[in-house]
C-alpha cells in the first residue's frame, strides 16, 4: 500500500509525468521497430486462421445436415418398399384402402393392429377375450410372462386365447422381419407383452377391481393398481379406432363386436369421474 500511495503521487507530479511519457514513447518507438512486421505478418495469418476456420465449420454443419437428409430420404424410401409389399400402397404410391385403414392408428402400432384386422385375428374371439389380447399391445409395464416356464403358471385362459396369442406373435415377428429385410430398426415382437393378459380378461368377465387386486397370479407380478387401470382406459380408446377401422372396411361384425367390449371393461372405478364422488365406487 505504501508504494502504491508512491506511485500515485509521483504520476499526479507533474515532473513525473513528463517522465512517465518519454519512457512511453521510446518503449512504442522500440515495439514498433523491432516487431511490427512481425506483428502484422502474425495478424494476417490469424485472420486468414479465423477464415477457414468459420469456413470449416460451415461445411461441417451441412455435411452434417445432408448426411442427416440423405438418411432419412433412405429411411423414407426403404418404407415405402415395406408399404408396397404389405399392399398399403400401389406401385404408384397411392393409397390404399389397407393404408386408410393404418391412418386410423395413431399409437405407432399402425402395422400390426392394421394386420390384426386384415387377417381376421379377432373375429373368433369372445369379447373378453378381444379385451385381453389387445392388452398385450398396450401393456407396457415389465414382462414376466417369459419367466414362467412351470405350465401350471402359465394361464393362458382359453385355447382360443391361445392360439390367438400365438398368431398375434407370428404377425409381428413377419412384420419385423420385413422391415429388417430393408434395413429398417424394428421391435414390434418385443413390445408385445401378455403378463396382464389374463387379469384384464378377468375384468372383461366381471370381476370386481378388488378381487383382480387381491388375486394369487398377483403375487407373481409387481404391477401398481395405476397402470392396470391406465391400460384398461387405453384398451377402451384402441377399441374406439378399431371400430372405426372396421367402418371403413364395412366390416359390422367387427364395430359390434368392439361395441361389446367397449361395454365390458367401461365400468366400475376404472372409469369413475371421481373416485370420492361416483356412485360406480360401489362396484369395487
Amino acid at each position: 500500500a505504501p508504494n502504491r500511495f508512491i506511485l500515485l503521487n509521483d504520476l499526479l507530479n507533474k515532473a513525473s509525468q513528463s517522465s512517465l511519457l518519454n519512457n512511453l514513447h521510446e518503449l512504442n518507438v522500440k515495439l514498433e521497430n523491432e516487431n511490427s512486421l512481425n506483428l502484422n505478418e502474425h495478424f494476417h495469418y490469424i485472420r486468414k486462421l479465423k477464415f477457414y476456420e468459420n469456413k470449416y465449420s460451415e461445411m461441417n454443419k451441412r455435411l452434417t445436415s445432408l448426411q442427416t437428409n440423405l438418411q432419412t430420404s433412405a429411411e423414407y424410401e426403404s418404407m415405402l418398399e415395406v408399404l408396397k409389399e404389405l399392399n398399403y400402397i400401389s406401385n404408384n404410391n397411392l393409397l390404399s384402402l389397407k393404408g386408410q385403414v393404418a391412418a386410423i392408428f395413431g399409437s405407432g402400432k399402425e402395422l400390426l393392429l392394421t394386420e390384426l384386422i386384415y387377417q381376421n385375428l379377432i373375429d373368433n374371439l369372445t369379447s373378453s377375450e378381444i379385451a385381453a389380447l389387445l392388452s398385450s399391445i398396450i401393456f407396457q409395464g415389465k414382462r414376466y410372462d417369459d419367466q414362467f416356464n412351470d405350465e401350471n403358471k402359465r394361464k393362458e385362459i382359453t385355447p382360443t386365447l391361445h392360439q390367438a396369442k400365438q398368431q398375434l406373435i407370428s404377425i409381428a415377428r413377419r412384420l419385423d422381419q420385413i422391415q429388417r429385410d430393408y434395413k429398417i430398426p424394428t421391435n414390434i415382437e418385443d413390445e408385445l407383452n401378455f403378463s396382464i393378459m389374463s387379469l384384464v380378461y378377468k375384468w372383461a368377465q366381471g370381476a370386481k377391481f378388488y378381487d383382480i387386486m387381491n388375486d394369487p397370479e398377483m403375487e407373481e407380478i409387481d404391477v401398481q393398481e395405476g397402470t392396470i387401470v391406465r391400460t384398461i382406459m387405453r384398451i377402451e380408446e384402441l377399441c374406439s379406432d378399431i371400430r372405426n377401422a372396421g367402418k371403413t372396411v364395412g366390416n359390422s361384425e367387427l364395430v359390434d363386436k368392439l361395441n361389446q367390449v367397449t361395454a365390458l371393461i367401461k365400468r366400475g372405478i376404472v372409469f369413475a369421474p371421481s373416485l370420492y364422488f361416483s356412485e360406480t365406487i360401489t362396484t369395487l
